[in-house]
């Protein structure tokens, strides 16, 4: 039993009764009766002889009623049993369940209304899912229900069908395929030649470990050498799992499943692929061939984190800190958490994967949750291409273009990499919030009260915060003590057509926002791709140059992480370049001296991180501060405030009422503890939410533990 059941009382056992008299022989009435005293149902059907009585937990239900409950089992839903689907009659109209069990006795007295009907006999929700799901409920402070409906897929009979004869006509020809010998089907040039995995010593331990009953589970980050696609280390680490086991890779983008099935195909891995943006009815035959065990290794993206695979072994996340991975919808779990809680469950294997170190993950390695595995030691110039800065040499030596958004550096890297390839020019996604900074040093103002960043009202108005609402007149820079602020203002929406007017010869594609996401195909050899962060297209022979502009308008966004998450969309668009031992170059257009744009010039180096994670520990700023989000009506967020026992010591900012046009009447608040009792304040807060739909009360509200946005 989960921790969250025992402390929700959810699957108390009932009170051991007392062994009912043997029933004379040739008298099974004193039996019946016996049965029929204990358990009473409603009238109109007859009940079964062996398990009357079936648990269930009902799928999207109110937050006041997420409890298993129970209900008479009838001789048409006789096979229904733990994990299978059915339909029951609840507060009215039929709602769809998950049987947990079947008792032999009522744990209450109350009369059981019957299993209207057995949706099916798969058993979609295994045991190990059900506890997964209890346990992302309780860290989310969300409901059972709603992590199922995140979970299953909706049902599609003629899928079903038409799976169930596929299985029936495997099951019939079944026979040793021509090459089965119990190898995962790489050639054997493949494992002759050097492997990208190979580099990293600690990834065949933990894949040595992987799927082991005994002992601890091996979970790791690793954080990739520009030069090594995460495709092929992701591929590596598949295909030297055991024959046996299964596998399941989470990828932020669906391109990116697309990127790393075509290397499993060419290295002949079987594998499936469960993607949300299927026909309702192509997903669930997936998702049912999946339960059946025909393959053992999953790629998907958000939606695939609950993917039932079959003795699972190892799950591998693909840049866990990318913005898709965080779900929508209630209770708004992140990949990340469904996934360790699948590792602790499942005890299966886990491994993260990118391109750049993140805070959340470093954090959970300094804490010992997570081993890092870094490469051997190689030349830098085989590893990742050549990273130079528009430092102040540079920008003197151009004189006056050196100080303009495109000066002759960048030109002459476009030149340069033209010769040899493609050319990447990543510029920062339109809609940024402007921050705002010091005019003199360009350090970003934020709140001292909470560390987040301020923000101006109109033109000339005051500076203002809007988590804790704090007003900010006096402000004065830490790192100078001047009072001149200034709105980093972002222009990039012209980038396309100035180096179409320097390059008219050349090819100009432009990749995302309305555009659209440009393929990997698509690239010419002698193109220049003009791209937003995360829509960069990966060619085959990889990018000859790129070049980063806006740097300092990618790092003022108004967001506490603003400098890692720019750092993570930098890393990842190097990562398509070539290395500097085939002439690969990277420009960074922006202050040389920032922190954030020295640590990309770097090579490994974890001096910044290091600096990011001691000023968040002393601001108690995530991940050293547990943080929720209170958003809905102005009179609903105070009112859930003023009636939600919080733990002691508990921080509240706010209500702050919320701007925009479609903002009218709308507030919002932050709470903030530490993150040693973030159970406490995870079932105060789900506690809170109950009793509100309990009393039916008036107004929208939406509660999120730890939003990425938050600050």
């Amino acid at each position: 039993m989960s921790a969250a059941g025992e402390q929700e009382g959810l699957f108390e056992a009932p009170a051991p009764a007392a062994p009912a008299p043997e029933a004379p022989a040739g008298d099974p009435g004193r039996t019946t009766a016996a049965r029929d005293r204990a358990l009473r149902t409603t009238a109109g059907f007859d009940v079964v002889e062996e398990l009357p009585v079936a648990s269930v937990r009902l799928v999207g239900v109110l937050p006041h009623l997420d409890r298993p409950f129970e209900y008479a089992v009838t001789p048409e839903t006789a096979a229904a049993g733990p994990g299978m689907r059915v339909r029951v009659r609840f507060s009215g109209r039929d709602t769809e369940g998950i049987v947990l069990a079947r008792l032999a006795e009522p744990t209450t007295d109350r009369a059981l209304a019957p299993l209207r009907r057995l949706v099916s006999e798969d058993v979609v929700v295994p045991p190990a899912m059900m506890r997964v799901c209890e346990d992302v409920a309780a860290r989310c402070a969300g409901t059972v229900g709603d992590v199922l409906r995140l979970a299953l897929p909706p049902r599609h009979a003629r899928a079903e069908k038409a799976d169930r004869a596929a299985a029936q006509k495997e099951a019939e020809t079944a026979g040793p395929a021509p090459d089965d010998d119990g190898s995962t089907g790489t050639p054997p040039a493949a494992v002759s030649a050097p492997r990208p995995g190979d580099r990293y010593a600690g990834l065949a331990a933990l894949l040595g470990r992987a799927g082991d009953p005994t002992g601890p589970v091996p979970r790791a980050t690793l954080t990739l050498d520009a030069a090594d696609p995460w495709t092929a280390v992701a591929a590596d680490a598949l295909s030297d799992l055991a024959p046996e086991a299964g596998a399941l890779v989470i990828a932020p983008d669906q391109r990116d499943v697309a990127r790393l099935g075509r290397v499993l195909t060419e290295r002949g891995i079987a594998h499936e692929v469960l993607a949300g943006t299927e026909g309702p009815e192509k997903r669930y035959r997936t998702f049912r061939r999946i339960l059946r065990g025909s393959v053992r290794i999953v790629l998907g993206n958000r939606s695939a984190a609950f993917a039932p695979v079959q003795d699972l072994a190892l799950v591998i996340c693909v840049d866990s800190s990318d913005d898709l991975l965080e779900e929508p919808r209630a209770p708004y779990p992140h990949v990340r958490t469904v996934l360790q809680c699948r590792s602790r469950e499942e005890r299966c294997a886990l491994l993260f994967l990118a391109a750049s170190d993140s805070v959340p993950l470093r954090a959970l390695t300094e804490s010992g949750y997570l081993a890092r595995l870094d490469p051997r030691p190689a030349p830098v110039t085989t590893v990742r291409p050549h990273i130079v800065a528009m430092d102040q040499y540079l920008r003197d030596r151009e004189g006056p273009s050196g100080r303009s958004r495109l000066p002759q550096e960048a030109m002459r890297v476009i030149r340069r990499g033209l010769d040899h390839g493609p050319v990447l020019v990543q510029v920062p996604r339109s809609g940024y919030v402007p921050a705002i900074a010091c005019t003199f040093c360009g350090t970003r103002a934020q709140c001292p009260r909470c560390a987040a960043p301020l923000s101006i009202t109109g033109r000339g108005g005051h500076l203002h915060c809007r988590v804790c609402g704090r007003r900010e007149d006096g402000y004065r820079c830490p790192e100078c003590d001047r009072t001149q602020v200034r709105a980093m203002v972002i222009g990039s929406t012209r980038t396309a057509e100035e180096l179409s007017r320097a390059f008219p010869e050349v090819t100009l594609l432009v990749s995302g926002g309305a555009h659209g996401a440009l393929e990997d195909a698509e690239v010419p050899e002698d193109a220049i791709v003009v791209t937003t962060p995360g829509a960069e297209p990966s060619p085959p022979g990889r990018f000859a140059a790129a070049l980063l502009l806006d740097a300092d308008a990618m790092l003022g966004r108004a967001a506490f992480d603003a400098d890692v998450e720019a750092i993570r969309r930098w890393r990842n668009a190097i990562a398509l370049v070539r290395s500097a031992e085939e002439h690969g170059e990277v420009l960074v257009v922006g202050t040389a001296t920032l922190p954030a744009v020295r640590d990309l010039v770097a090579h490994r180096s974890g001096a910044f991180l290091d600096r990011v994670l001691q000023d968040r520990r002393e601001l108690d700023l995530p991940p050293f501060s547990r943080v929720a989000e209170i958003v809905g009506d102005k009179e609903a967020c105070r009112a859930f405030l003023e009636t939600t026992e919080l733990p002691d010591g508990t921080e509240v900012f706010g209500p702050v009422d919320l701007e925009g046009p479609d903002a009218a009447g709308r507030a919002r608040a932050v709470v903030r503890l530490d993150p040693h009792r973030s159970r406490e304040l995870a079932d105060a807060l789900r506690a809170g939410v109950a009793a509100r739909s309990a009393r039916k009360s008036r107004g929208s509200l939406r509660v999120r533990l730890d939003p990425p946005d938050v600050f």
